[in-house]
């Protein structure tokens, strides 16, 4: 029996993050969990009646000031992430000072829902909802006054937590109405008319994969369900028309549904034809990658006017043992190869992503995840990420004594998170694993940062390319020959490595970085494997290193010094200088078919061609912007030109 209030019961909702993208840009993301909430609850003639929402808290205030602006409220309810975690905790724990009778509530991924000590270490949170909120929450305001029936729900009792029970997962999502559609950011949007929004789209919700690295499957279990299509049309025509710039698609694995997913892009450019917004969205794609879904790519890349990212394959490490360790399979070798020549055949550029530090990765098998990725021509987008332990996933509850792994609370690893204060959002990173000690950890690092340098942003990614098809000398040899070379003819390069160097073990001892800026760029836990790369392009070194490597090879002994000139060549015209990105595009002639080597697997011969080097970027843009981008423009390869082979003439 649901019992009724007196009064209408006044509740606020919080859900902060942080300005996203370069620091020019006044953007931030909509609160999309807080909006999902309340429009499922206020759909209620109940809830209607008895409930107020007066606050809608998602930015990083002040939070004396935000305290005092809630503390007045019966209900706050927060939404829990790593990236805000210790604002909620801190702005919960100032309003129960202010208001002891204020009922907290907490939810999302980051509350320890096993920790039967939770409510010790945070005695100012009243409730927990846990896993899908919508209909724990709406049944939570149903019986407020009886929350000890509503399951879902670990309650404080004097300190000790009481879990009423598994909640059911919610079957139907075409019940669950959108906050786009029901308005609950209208007012939100008319209010601050000077921030770019970032939207989300969630098209399905669950994740049929069990990686212990990740809590999303714990969280919203594995089947996976889906919205309504006609929802989904109506929340990408909303976006467009409310000027979203940026969309970010919440599936765990885009492209699974091959036939509604291509239906959801076609809806996606026609928005985008007719608004132009939202510019781009990023997307995890699913896992195991198909022809369909490279065609899906296809489609983006030549119809959408903001898509450049590509393909991005998660493949995380191609270890074995680490595979099994983590409980992910990654594609089998032969279906990876058929998608880098799919990829290659239509243009498609192939982000590949891993994490350092997953349980049974060594600096032997790190490293050969990078060498076996290049002899597949997977070369220009490779991200690297330091493996987190989330608070509720297996790899945190379980593993971490299985496999030795110990970790560092690090300020500044997701980006934007640039806060100095008491509040600022931690993340616990792996340093150390029992495969890889402390110091394999950092050489690592290193390793991750030299190529990083030298092989992803363009600095000897053609000649190593060239030498491996052409000389069949391995990545592994060149690399580990230009690496031992640079250390041993080149003080510039000892420096930065050793400054490199310095960095990061202060970053893993004491959580913070404490970097100066280089050309106005701050340089984080995030971005801190593009320092050099941002140094080359400040200084405009790039003679110095193209230097240093012709060098290096010329000492190889090859016997092929006319071809490695015009090799030079092309290799210094890829890479973008900003002191002459007016002059692109720009064609260069080449009596050698060095491209058609490197990219088609071509015989070398003599052989009159003409090659276009572009810039595809905005020219008027500031040096500390394009420094900027280095960076938040990774995915896409800025820095590098977009080459084109003009013509061919035998």
């Amino acid at each position: 029996m649901v019992i009724l209030l007196v009064n209408k019961q006044h509740i606020s909702l919080v859900q902060v993050n942080f300005q996203q993208g370069p620091s020019d840009l006044n953007s931030y993301y909509l609160p999309y969990s807080i909006g999902c909430l309340w429009s499922y609850a206020n759909s209620f003639d109940y809830i209607q009646k008895n409930y107020q929402l007066d606050h809608i808290i998602w930015k990083r205030d002040n939070i004396n000031d935000t305290a005092k602006k809630l503390c007045t409220q019966d209900i706050v309810c927060f939404s829990c992430y790593v990236w805000n975690k210790n604002y909620n905790y801190n702005l919960a724990k100032k309003i129960k000072e202010l208001n002891p009778n204020c009922f907290i509530v907490f939810g999302g991924p980051e509350p320890a829902i096993t920790d039967t000590t939770i409510f010790r270490k945070h005695p100012y949170i009243d409730v927990i909802v846990i896993r899908e909120g919508e209909i724990t929450f709406k049944n939570l305001l149903l019986n407020i006054n009886k929350i000890e029936n509503v399951k879902g729900l670990i309650i404080n009792c004097q300190s000790n937590a009481v879990n009423t029970g598994e909640p059911d997962r919610i079957d139907d999502l075409y019940n669950l109405p959108s906050p786009y559609l029901t308005g609950f950011f209208d007012e939100l949007i008319k209010e601050n008319p000077d921030v770019e929004w970032n939207s989300t789209l969630e098209t399905n919700r669950g994740c049929p994969y069990a990686c212990t690295f990740c809590d999303w499957g714990s969280l919203t279990y594995n089947k996976v369900k889906k919205f309504n299509l006609d929802r989904i049309y109506a929340e990408l025509e909303w976006m467009a028309k409310n000027k979203c710039g940026y969309m970010s698609v919440t599936d765990a694995n885009f492209g699974i549904f091959i036939e509604r997913d291509n239906k959801i892009v076609d809806k996606f450019i026609e928005v985008q034809r007719k608004y132009g917004y939202p510019y781009t969205f990023n997307v995890s794609w699913a896992k195991n990658q198909k022809q369909e879904v490279i065609n899906i790519v296809d489609k983006l890349l030549n119809e959408s006017n903001g898509f450049n990212h590509g393909l991005t394959l998660s493949f995380q490490t191609l270890n074995e043992v680490v595979l099994d360790n983590i409980k992910r399979k990654n594609l089998q070798e032969h279906n990876v190869e058929k998608i880098f020549r799919l990829a290659e055949e239509k243009n498609i550029p192939i982000i590949s992503e891993k994490i350092l530090g997953l349980p049974g990765e060594t600096l032997e098998s790190w490293k050969e995840n990078f060498w076996h990725l290049f002899r597949h021509d997977c070369h220009n987008g490779l991200d690297i990420f330091l493996a987190q332990s989330l608070e509720n996933a297996e790899l945190n509850l379980i593993q971490k004594d299985q496999y030795g792994i110990k970790t560092s609370t690090v300020y500044d690893y997701m980006s934007g998170s640039n806060n100095d204060d008491e509040l600022a959002e931690g993340v616990e990173v792996v340093i150390e694993t029992d495969s890889l000690p402390f110091n394999d950890m950092i050489d690592a690092q290193i390793f991750n940062w030299f190529i990083n340098t030298f092989h992803i942003n363009g600095f000897s990614n053609l000649i190593s390319r060239f030498l491996f098809k052409h000389n069949h000398l391995d990545y592994e040899t060149f690399y580990e020959g230009l690496f031992y070379f640079l250390q041993s003819n080149s003080q510039w390069f000892r420096d930065e490595l050793e400054e490199f160097k310095y960095y990061t073990i202060n970053w893993a001892k004491e959580g913070k970085i404490n970097h100066p800026l280089i050309g106005g760029v701050h340089v984080y836990g995030w971005n801190l494997i593009h320092r050099l790369v941002i140094k080359i392009h400040l200084f405009e070194q790039h003679d110095l290193v193209l230097d240093l490597i012709q060098k290096y090879v010329n000492e190889l002994n090859l016997n092929t010094n006319k071809i490695h000139q015009e090799l030079f060549t092309l290799q210094r015209y890829q890479t973008v200088r900003y002191n002459k990105i007016a002059e692109y595009p720009t064609t260069v002639n080449f009596d050698l078919n060095l491209y058609d080597v490197i990219v088609n697997n071509a015989c070398l011969k003599k052989q009159n061609n003409q090659i276009m080097f572009s810039y595809i970027d905005k020219k008027d843009i500031s040096k500390k912007k394009y420094l900027e981008m280095i960076y938040f423009n990774r995915r896409r390869g800025f820095g590098k030109c977009q080459i084109t082979k003009e013509k061919n003439d035998s």
